[in-house]
């Protein structure tokens, strides 16, 4: 019997065991001295301050965010959208309901406690104008009026242990999406004096300060002034009037600070870690939340209101395109659909189908990374993996005409070729302006007929950017307009004789009604076509009706007449060789190419986008800059 009870206990242990879960991307940690706070998932837990199991205190369906204690510790102020508006709410530990303390339409957020455990100091943007800054403001912790302390402006703050002095940063530095920099952005640490209303600027440096916490009378914050120029916990002299570093993590950022009577609490990789403000040693958090797991749960998803990135089938009869971080294939009009990827864990994107049909290229991060895969269509193949780049992220590929190469732009700008046999990878310019992350997901590289040329633009010193044409075989990069106007979108036209490309040349200025002696050049952008060769015909050369020669009738009559002799042959199949589509070498005669730059007769205007067919160029136009328009346009110029 006693045997079974254990056994019994055993398996009560593991299934209770199984619904806990090592926690990680907890944010806004606090600390009393008995528990610790923080938002998980959206929802605030509580746990003993040693570690363990937390539990979740809120269930609600709105975010709360900025969890912190009162002085005493027997209550919770955080930040919560409740209502479709984030304001202020206090709750005992125990649970039970908020307590709403702010009323205002404008987001209230959490900062501090006051050391009387009474009020609650909050940063809002209630009055600031514009909205672009926000102010701090003292409020009772039942509600009522809040009072706007004379600090112009602040962010996060700490108040001293007497509570007559504010340590406040000016912005939230711990969470740009960009590190270790140093500009007009970063934050100082300030010290606000609360009776005689003067404030000093501590650290007064170029490095990032950020989140300040008392405890006693020691003065901490997070800095990455150090030599690897990563956020650490810092400690500030008021004496000394120095900073000096307390912590050393060299492979994360910490991103968060906070205090209690006696420690610090903060975060960083994931991981919740506990510093004594007297031996400054720090040790980390073992922190488990206790859930059903039930997101883990398989379940069907409509994705019909997530699809983005499409790319047609050669023939034009299935698409491919990207829904939820998976790939698609799916028929035009009749068919079945096809999940290409079926890789939950990971996500897929941009798709593109080779010209002859037979793969599919796409970027995915199921090696933990952005790697471009290719895969047969039909999910007969397993994906072989093409790049190895570890880090960095790779946009829209450009697959060559031959199916042989793929060409693409990356994160640093570099413009990139990759032999899809051997893998091997070739660079062949880089804009060297940053584009933006937003904007390469539309930079255009063109491919040339005959697979042996590709065409883009590069930024220049004069900031315009100019048209560059790369070729295959010796791998020289050729500038074939100066730059001197802004031109990019090239592409080659079907029959590898013209370069077309977007260019701002409609100088038609706007002038300012301000009196400020102002002006912009709008809707400047006009389709511009280059011959390749002297011996390629102006696109615009002038037309002339003329009766044709006897002997010209004569051959026009034999050439109809042994047209329709090949179109028999070829309905009987004799003739399946010169049916082939004649094979293109592309010439280009340097000398003299920008001479041949025509303006195509479209109008000037916000044009994008082109795309050649034969004997035609498609583009989009965008509604000009003060039309008032909000409708765009595909159009297409014969």
């Amino acid at each position: 019997m006693k045997r079974a009870l254990l056994f019994l206990m055993a398996v009560l242990a593991v299934q209770l065991s199984s619904g806990q879960v090592s926690a990680r991307l907890m944010r806004y940690a606090d600390v009393s001295d008995t528990q610790i706070v923080f938002v998980y998932g959206g929802d605030i837990w509580l746990m003993p301050k040693d570690g363990g199991t937390a539990h979740q205190l809120t269930h609600s369906l709105g975010e709360e965010s900025w969890p912190r204690f009162s002085p005493d510790g027997k209550e919770i102020a955080f930040s919560a959208s409740y209502n479709g508006n984030l304001d202020l709410f206090v709750i005992p530990v125990g649970g039970g309901v908020p307590t709403r303390v702010t009323y205002n339409s404008f987001d209230d957020r959490m900062v501090e406690w006051h050391t009387d455990g009474k009020h609650v100091l909050f940063a809002s943007k209630r009055e600031s104008g514009r909205q672009s800054y926000s102010q701090f403001y003292l409020v009772d912790k039942a509600g009522g009026m809040p009072e706007k302390l004379s600090v112009p402006y602040g962010e996060l703050a700490s108040f001293s242990a007497d509570g007559s002095s504010l340590a406040y940063i000016t912005k939230i530095t711990e969470n740009y999406p960009f590190k270790r920099y140093r500009g007009g952005l970063s934050s100082d640490i300030l010290l606000y004096d609360m009776t005689g209303k003067q404030v000093e600027n501590l650290t007064n440096s170029h490095a990032i300060d950020g989140k300040p916490a008392w405890v006693g009378d020691q003065l901490f914050y997070l800095s990455d002034a150090g030599e690897n120029m990563r956020l650490n916990v810092w400690q500030y002299d008021l004496e000394a009037k120095k900073g000096k570093q307390l912590t050393f993590m060299e492979d994360f950022d910490i991103s968060s600070l906070s205090a209690s009577n006696n420690e610090l609490i903060f975060e960083a990789g994931g991981s919740l870690y506990l510093m004594d403000a007297i031996s400054k040693e720090y040790k980390p958090v073992d922190v488990k939340v206790t859930s059903d797991l039930s997101l883990e749960m398989p379940r069907s998803v409509n994705v019909g209101e997530n699809i983005r990135n499409m790319s047609a089938s050669p023939e034009g009869k299935r698409v491919l395109f990207e829904a939820r971080g998976e790939i698609f294939n799916v028929p035009v009009k009749e068919g079945y659909v096809l999940n290409l990827t079926h890789s939950s864990g990971a996500f897929d994107m941009l798709p593109a189908w080779s010209p002859d049909g037979k793969s599919v290229a796409y970027w995915s991060d199921r090696s933990g990374e952005y790697e471009l895969y290719i895969q047969d269509p039909g999910m007969e193949k397993d994906p072989v993996q093409l790049t190895s780049r570890g880090l960095g992220f790779g946009y829209q590929p450009y697959w060559s005409p031959d199916s042989k190469k793929i060409a693409f732009i990356d994160e640093t700008n570099d413009i990139s070729i990759i032999d899809v046999e051997s893998k091997t990878i070739v660079v062949a310019g880089n804009y060297r302006w940053n584009l933006g992350h937003g904007s390469r997901f539309g930079y255009t590289i063109n491919w040339s007929p005959d697979s042996k040329w590709i065409t883009f633009n590069e930024g220049m010193d004069n900031s315009h950017s100019a048209i560059f044409l790369y070729n295959m075989e010796n791998q020289q990069k050729l500038q074939v307009t100066g730059g001197f106007y802004d031109d990019a979108g090239p592409v080659f036209s079907t029959d590898g004789k013209y370069l077309f490309f977007l260019t701002d040349r409609s100088m038609q200025p706007a002038y300012s009604d301000m009196g400020d002696g102002t002006w912009i050049y709008p809707n400047a952008t006009q389709v511009a076509a280059m011959a390749l060769t002297s011996e390629v015909p102006s696109l615009l050369a002038a037309k002339n009706d003329a009766l044709k020669k006897e002997d010209e009738k004569e051959d026009n009559e034999a050439e109809v007449e042994g047209d329709k002799k090949k179109k028999g042959k070829e309905k009987d199949g004799e003739d399946k060789e010169e049916s082939d589509e004649k094979k293109i070498d592309i010439k280009i005669e340097v000398e003299g190419l920008e001479s041949r730059v025509e303006l195509l007769p479209p109008k000037a205007g916000n044009l994008s986008g082109l795309a050649p067919f034969d004997g035609k160029l498609v583009f989009l136009r965008s509604p000009n800059t003060g039309s008032g328009s909000r409708e765009a346009s595909l159009v297409y110029y014969d």
